[in-house]
Order: C-alpha cells, then sequence, then structure tokens
C-alpha cells in the first residue's frame, strides 16, 4: 500500500502487514499533528507514483525512491511544496509504460484529462510540473484520478449532487491548462468527491 499525506509525505507498506488487523483498527502511518492521510493505491513495487497538490502542481517519480517501512513510520518527502497553504489532494499510481491519462478536476467543476506521459518522470522530492490552471474560475485542485477512455467519471458535490459522465467526453488536452466543465456547479456549491468507475456504454 503507497500512502499520500496532505504535507506531502509518501510511505509504503507491506499489504501482509494489515492482514491481523483488530476490530478497532491498527495504526497504518504515523503522522503529525497538521497532517492527514489523503490518499492510498495498491502498487506493485514497479509502479510510478504521482502527486497531485491543490495549487495545481504533479510530480512523478519511482515509487522505489521510497522505500518500504512499517506501518508505525512516518514515510518520506514525497513532493516539496512551494507555497504555504499548498497540500496534497490524490495520489496516481502508473506504470511507466502507461498510455492512460491523469483526470484532474478543480473544486469549481472544471477538469481536463492529460496523457501520463507527457509528466516525466523525476527524482522524489521536487517541486514538480505544473498540471493545470488553478485560480478564481478553476478553484484549487480536489482530485486526480487514472483513466482511460473505457471508464466513467463519478462526480459528487458537497450539496449531494451527482453526476456520471464517459471520460471520453473529457477534452484530453496537455498540461498547465485550464480545463472544461466537467460538472456544472451552483455558486456556493463546490466538488467534494471523483471516483472512476467501468463505463455504462456496454449495458446500453
Amino acid at each position: 500500500l503507497t500512502m499520500a499525506t496532505r504535507n506531502g509525505y509518501v510511505k509504503r507498506t507491506p499489504v501482509e502487514d494489515f492482514q491481523n488487523v483488530r476490530s478497532t483498527g491498527i495504526i497504518a502511518a504515523s503522522l503529525g499533528e497538521d497532517d492527514a492521510l489523503v490518499d492510498v493505491a495498491v502498487t506493485d513495487g514497479d509502479s510510478d507514483i504521482v502527486l497531485a497538490t491543490a495549487e495545481g502542481m504533479a510530480i512523478r517519480f519511482s515509487e522505489d525512491e521510497a522505500r518500504s517501512m512499517g506501518r508505525n513510520a512516518r514515510g518520506v518527502h514525497g513532493i516539496q511544496l512551494e507555497h504555504e497553504g499548498d497540500h496534497v489532494v490524490g495520489l496516481v499510481a502508473a506504470d511507466p509504460a502507461d498510455d492512460a491519462s491523469l483526470l484532474t478536476v478543480t473544486s469549481n467543476g472544471y477538469g481536463k484529462r492529460t496523457p501520463l506521459s507527457e509528466y516525466r518522470r523525476q527524482s522524489r522530492y521536487g517541486k514538480g510540473l505544473v498540471d493545470i490552471e488553478t485560480g478564481e474560475r478553476n478553484g484549487p485542485a480536489v482530485a486526480v484520478e487514472r483513466v482511460t477512455d473505457a471508464d466513467d467519471v463519478v462526480v459528487m458535490s458537497e450539496d449531494a449532487q451527482i453526476m456520471r459522465t464517459p471520460v471520453a467526453d473529457i477534452s484530453e488536452v496537455g498540461r498547465n491548462t485550464m480545463g472544461v466543465i466537467v460538472m456544472d456547479t451552483e455558486t456556493e456549491d463546490r466538488v467534494a468527491s471523483v471516483e472512476v468507475v467501468p463505463t455504462a456504454r456496454d449495458a446500453e
């Protein structure tokens, strides 16, 4: 299991360390007082890790740069957060030869998908690359997901509105762009959650 925290730490722990989980739960990671777990992915030891932040930055590095640790460890720095207030919003595991895309969605309902090949591998704990433009129109990034044309994306808002759309309907563009409307949110509403599911088109 590869875990990412709000403050940019990454930790890998073997799945077998979680085989004997008590009914009250067990510690999965040690967190600082101002930190929180934001995402977890199952990786195979040969994956690349992509971390994305609220201010639209993303970094990709080989997961073997973060050595495997026990459950009680804090982990290692994954990305250098350049500005105070920026934080990690998601983690994606990608095969080094992956032809899938990275879907990024912002709080105001905008999003884009960009081929993962455009995110070059860097060393862990760098500042990363600009993934999506954030600002008054888009708002901060809130989620990233690995997607293909065979997927649908389900988006839910803080006011409990939900929509589902084929990933293929979302424009595939380069990094450092603003994206298109993925969910038309009300003035005070914000995107809360993004999930990827198999396409519903085959069942129609």
